[in-house]
């Protein structure tokens, strides 16, 4: 039993080398072995997770393009937003159709919608600068004028006749 007893301690004392942690009743000591492809494991999944996020937040990033935090949208710039859409939609349907003279009128009818759609709002932009420009000029200060006063006359200003 003496060389059964050796051997079971060595076998003991090599088992204990590749086991880390503490064995307690429910969990059985972990090796190294499986706790290195437990952190491979990990580290794939930490890769996968890093890379759905940089996705997502691309996604996200791509969204807060289009339409600034801190400005106020209009309902018109909304709807011209949708009439923009349409017509790029218009645009794909047109190119898809066969050539002929349905094409040829369509694409007509279209190009001169758009033409009127960007002539409205190229005036919207003259406007609103002309608006722009005009508040800055009422906000400055002007000086008063008045009518000379003939004070030698007792002051009174000579009116046309009514």
């Amino acid at each position: 039993m003496g060389i059964f007893s050796s051997v079971a301690k060595k076998a003991a004392k090599a088992a204990k080398k590749d086991k880390v942690g503490v064995r307690t009743k429910d969990v059985p000591a972990k090796t190294k072995a499986s706790m290195e492809a437990a952190e491979t494991k990990r580290k794939a999944a930490a890769a996968k997770s890093k890379s759905g996020k940089a996705k997502s937040a691309a996604k996200v990033t791509e969204k807060k393009g289009s339409i600034a935090k801190k400005m106020t949208v209009s309902a018109t710039d909304i709807k011209q937003a949708k009439t923009a859409n349409q017509f790029s939609a218009m645009q794909r349907r047109i190119d898809a159709m066969p050539d002929g003279n349905r094409k040829k009128m369509m694409q007509q009818l279209l190009d001169r919608q758009r033409k009127e759609f960007e002539k409205m709002q190229s005036d919207e932009v003259s406007r609103a600068s002309r608006k722009s420009a005009q508040s800055a000029s009422d906000r400055k200060a002007k000086p008063v004028t008045l009518p000379p006063m003939p004070f030698k006359k007792g002051g009174h200003v000579k009116r046309g006749k009514k």
